[in-house]
């Protein structure tokens, strides 16, 4: 028996802290049933009825996902359909993306390896 006290007792302080930080962070805006700020209180004050309170009443529903015919974008490619080509393009920004690809970085670091030539 006092092992299954000593099993209760960290998944109730993980739930608790998990609930906590979970209603801290949601938007008071989508707290359901209580205000977000009654909601901290009952999840602190009541450890582990408050927290499964939490996560089943007042939680944010999640909006359910939309079934359409048409495919998403992270759907649409297909690792199949990139071509390599496209990443060795250049790309429209006027800065180097990386110290590698200025060619100025590049000559400095040169005079720095080797100051002599």
């Amino acid at each position: 028996m006092v092992w299954l006290g000593g099993l209760i007792t960290p998944v109730s302080i993980v739930l608790w802290v998990y609930a906590f930080f979970d209603a801290l962070t949601t938007p008071a805006q989508e707290a359901r049933n209580l205000p977000k700020v009654l909601w901290l209180v009952v999840i602190a004050l009541f450890m582990p009825v408050g927290s499964i309170l939490w996560l089943f009443l007042g939680r944010p529903r999640r909006p359910a996902a939309v079934q359409s015919d048409t495919p998403s974008p992270a759907q649409a490619v297909s690792v199949d359909d990139l071509d390599p080509s496209d990443f060795a393009k250049p790309s429209d920004s006027p800065h180097p993306l990386g110290p590698d690809d200025d060619p100025e970085f590049l000559r400095r670091l040169g005079r720095r390896i080797d100051p002599d030539e």
